[in-house]
């Protein structure tokens, strides 16, 4: 059964899975997520707001392609920016705490990365943070498959992420 409508044609199965399992449990639990993207550009937003029945567990989602409107949406300071890279570590970390902290949301999940050109093609930064945790981070080199494919793989690392917050 597909209940996943707009992205489902391009999706693994166990992405879609999880997406519907993922937004399930949320909606139990009563907790909604936010999303802070670059690379992927409000792809993840989209797929949280596909499933039938349990898309309210999304609260909002902020497309941050360039440095300023990381900074000036999520609040991510340029001078971060500027030292460690728009893909990295620190500036992944600092747009899910930012999303977190700009929305009602209980989970953020960002993703920024080189989806098919920069200093490593396929190489992209998650975050995800929850109130009184831990923000986790995850690297991952999806390698250079092109700006699609890197985006679809996103989408599975960032349901894994943010299920394991709930």
């Amino acid at each position: 059964m597909n209940d996943t409508e707009t992205l489902s044609p391009l999706l693994p199965d166990e992405t879609e899975e999880g997406t519907r399992r993922l937004l399930a449990k949320a909606c139990e639990r009563d907790l909604m997520f936010a999303t802070a993207e670059s690379c992927t550009g409000g792809m993840l937003a989209s797929l949280l707001t596909d499933v039938k029945g349990v898309a309210h567990a999304f609260d909002r989602g902020f497309v941050t392609y360039t440095n300023e409107a990381k900074n000036e949406m999520l609040g991510v300071p340029l001078d971060l920016i500027e030292d460690k890279g728009a893909v990295s570590k620190e500036v992944a970390i600092a747009m899910a705490e930012g999303a977190l902290a700009r929305s009602r949301a209980n989970i953020a999940l960002s993703i920024t990365g080189f989806a098919d050109f920069g200093d490593e093609p396929g190489l992209v930064h998650f975050g995800c943070a929850r109130a009184g945790r831990t923000t986790l981070h995850r690297e991952e080199h999806f390698g250079p498959g092109g700006r699609g494919a890197t985006r679809v793989k996103c989408m599975q690392t960032a349901i894994e992420m943010m299920t394991e917050m709930l």
